[in-house]
């Protein structure tokens, strides 16, 4: 007896439906190929000969209503919004910017995209984790299209609002096709700039697609009009450009690693034959289409499969159903590299196919062909997360990974893989793209002087740790219910940054200890189990041609890496290291190797450290590190007033001392991102007002010291009472740390 299928719903702005699409596409088009929602008053083609017949009909099926399901076409699209255009102006307008995308021209960049690339893969190659969307799948295109189209570089002066309005332009409710405020917001902003842009680019012309665009003309009439408003034609070509040209390179990216990973047979297959890899990307078009669906409206009558649509009927175009069609794919919901090159629609097909695909497939390409020898038989680490956005896309927010570390990356396609140095500081790392944080063992533990001890840490599983760099420090937080109210503590690194499976630190017991160091030195063991956070860097080494280190006591710690590092750079450096004791004075035997480029000096044996004759002629081209108790660094700090900016650097265990802040009254905090306004009293701090308001914000030390809750500045100044930002980091008033820094305005707005 066979049972009759279940009815189901096709509501593509529906949270359950988006979570997993694909079954209830296999129940249209066995059951009801053409589907009528009364929720939407639309019908929807799911079968691939369906919807291909009417995405090259373009007579018949109209896109003046838009190809957005939701309010796109209504709020954020405009005249000349090529999607949304019928003809004879659609080819008129497409003409314009179609010369730019040709696949000849798009083959020219691929160089460029590489470089880009590159860059983006050196930053995590060594880590042993990425967020592969958040770290490469989005950045690529964003960077990559940025450039294609002539806007700022990541340099450029309102770079980091333009990234901000391609997120935001997206935003969107469950269940609702209005746009958000967020959405609404961005969308005035971003067509405010657009105008000023070709307004610029009008009057300075550069080489690049906004000048020809804002020089172009239509049967001897200019394409932009002589007063450029959000109206105007060229306006809606530049918001497809810019709402297209990132998202849907962005899902095919994302969706082709995570497939890999949950496909390893077909990622083997690569590894043996990178030739493959374009394969692979037009599989994952097929398998996981960016573009899930169009919209279109009827000229006239239709009937198909026993159903009318009576003219002007809304018709949606799924390609995303269409590409899973059983007819056309033999064992369609498989992912298989080696299918070969087919027909699918995952661009769209005909009078509106994708202008874009040129540049998303070379970008996709290039993405596989230099991550993946570097990634091996990488594995999902956590569950991937559905990007926010218009039910027509299907792209990942999330998509953490983790992979195996080889000191002899794997090749691929020939290519070996690419080492850069990519410096990388800003408040994405630490709060949205969630720090590092694992179980470790103390794999041992050993007394190196009076009252300091070192632990060595490797994690549960043997898999690598994050990389790090000299003057780098983690959090360490203890797990015992003896310690409940002891504040977690940060701990520099002291062994080898090529060690990835071992980190060193030490910890000095200290007697007004709250907790932390008493039972690192009383209770941890060999084989504890202990959590870590980070690694973080408040205190990097700039390369310089000369060094002079100057510790005090634990200070020591964040030292030792930076000799080394020193003296593999060539570098001339010398070490001045002082202690009450000798006997307190940790690592004196690895300093030992070093000869007479360290002068250690205990106290109670020299003094006091001759700061003014080390500190008392500023020398041209010596960097200057001190890291020690806070006498030490305010006396070092006073004598190298004289010295050039940027000479001294310093690190705090202890906050400075705070001062009286510049402003006793309260003032409002605006959390752009959130949408709230906040009032910080004068009696708290910025991050406890936002704690309390339900904003998630990492934070460690709340003292200033440790850099951890480093947020954007987006407007306004703050008053800087951390212990972390340098003087010119303070100028640049684009950064504070919310524990302890307030306003010397009446009023910030942070990237929250």
């Amino acid at each position: 007896m066979t049972t009759a299928p279940t009815a189901m719903e096709y509501d593509p702005f529906s949270p359950e439906f988006q979570a997993d699409p694909y079954p209830v596409y296999r129940w249209m088009r066995e059951e009801a190929p053409v589907f009528y929602s009364e929720k939407w008053n639309w019908w929807a083609l799911s079968r691939f000969e369906d919807v291909r017949a009417a995405a090259t009909d373009p007579d018949t099926f109209l896109s003046y209503e838009g190809i957005d399901i939701d309010d796109t076409a209504k709020d954020q699209s405009g005249p000349g919004f090529l999607p949304d255009i019928d003809n004879p102006r659609h080819d008129q307008v497409r003409a314009v910017i179609q010369p730019h995308f040709l696949p000849r021209r798009i083959a020219e960049k691929e160089g460029a995209v590489r470089d880009v690339v590159r860059r983006l893969v050196a930053r995590w190659r060594d880590r042993g984790a990425v967020d592969l969307a958040q770290e490469l799948a989005w950045p690529m295109p964003n960077e990559v299209f940025f450039t294609v189209l002539g806007l700022p570089s990541a340099e450029e002066e309102g770079r980091a609002q333009l990234d901000r309005w391609v997120h935001e332009l997206k935003d969107r409710r469950p269940d609702d096709p209005r746009l958000t405020p967020v959405a609404r917001a961005a969308t005035e902003g971003i067509q405010r700039y657009f105008v000023d842009l070709l307004e610029d680019r009008r009057a300075h012309p550069r080489d690049d697609v906004v000048s020809a665009l804002v020089r172009a003309e239509i049967d001897g009439r200019p394409f932009a009009d002589e007063h450029l408003t959000p109206a105007s034609e060229i306006l809606g070509l530049m918001m497809v450009l810019f709402l297209g040209g990132v998202e849907s390179t962005a899902g095919l990216t994302g969706s082709l690693f995570k497939l890999l990973a949950e496909n390893p047979d077909q990622r083997e297959l690569l590894h043996r034959d990178p030739s493959l890899i374009p394969d692979a990307v037009e599989e994952t078009i097929r398998h996981s289409s960016p573009l899930q669906l169009v919209g279109r409206t009827t000229s006239r009558e239709v009937t198909l499969h026993g159903v009318t649509i009576p003219e002007g009927g809304r018709v949606v175009l799924v390609y995303g159903a269409a590409n899973r069609d059983e007819r056309q794919f033999p064992d369609p919901d498989r992912f298989d590299v080696t299918r070969g090159r087919m027909r699918h629609l995952g661009f769209g097909e005909g009078r509106h196919g994708c202008l874009g695909a040129p540049l998303a497939r070379l970008e996709a390409k290039v993405a596989l062909e230099e991550a993946l020898p570097v990634l091996g038989d990488y594995t999902l680490a956590g569950s991937p997360r559905r990007y926010k956005t218009t039910p027509n896309m299907y792209v990942w927010d999330r998509l953490p990974l983790s992979f195996a570390v080889s000191t002899e990356a794997r090749r691929g396609n020939g290519h070996p893989a690419h080492v850069e140095t990519v410096q990388h500081r800003t408040t994405s790392v630490t709060v949205v793209a969630s720090e590092f944080e694992a179980d470790v063992r103390v794999e041992d533990k050993r007394r190196v002087a009076d009252g300091v001890v070192t632990l060595a840490l490797r994690r549960l599983d043997d898999t690598p740790l994050p990389p790090w760099e000299p003057g780098a420090h983690v959090d360490l937080l203890l797990d015992d219910p003896a310690l409940e109210g002891a504040p977690t503590r940060q701990y520099s690194l002291c062994g080898d940054p090529a060690d990835h499976h071992v980190w060193r630190v030490g910890v000095l017991r200290e007697p007004e200890s709250r907790g932390t160091s008493s039972h690192v030195h009383e209770r941890l063991r060999p084989g504890d189990v202990v959590r870590v956070r980070g690694p973080r860097n408040n205190f990097p080494l700039v390369d310089s041609p000369r060094y002079l280190f100057i510790a005090g006591g634990i200070g020591i710690t964040p030292i030792l890496p930076m000799i080394r590092a020193a003296e593999a750079a060539g570098a001339d450096w010398r070490l001045v290291y002082g202690g009450r004791q000798r006997a307190s004075m940790a690592f004196l035997d690895e300093l030992a190797e070093h000869g007479d480029r360290v002068t250690v000096c205990p106290q109670d044996e020299t003094g006091l450290l001759d700061l003014d004759g080390l500190l008392g002629t500023p020398q041209a081209g010596t960097r200057v590190y001190c890291c020690g108790p806070e006498p030490l660094l305010a006396a070092v700090e006073q004598r190298c007033a004289a010295w050039p900016a940027g000479a001294l650097h310093v690190e705090r265990f202890a906050a400075r001392p705070l001062t009286e802040p510049v402003r006793s009254e309260a003032f409002e905090v605006v959390l752009e991102r959130s949408e709230l306004t906040l009032t910080v009293p004068p009696d708290r701090s910025i991050l406890s007002v936002v704690e309390e308001a339900g904003i998630g914000v990492l934070s460690s030390c709340t003292e200033g010291t440790c850099g951890t809750c480093e947020t954007a500045v987006l407007a306004g100044r703050p008053d800087h009472r951390d212990s972390v930002l340098s003087d010119e980091e303070r100028e640049a008033n684009d950064c504070m740390m919310i524990c302890v820094s307030r306003a010397r305005d009446d009023r910030l707005v942070l990237d929250l």
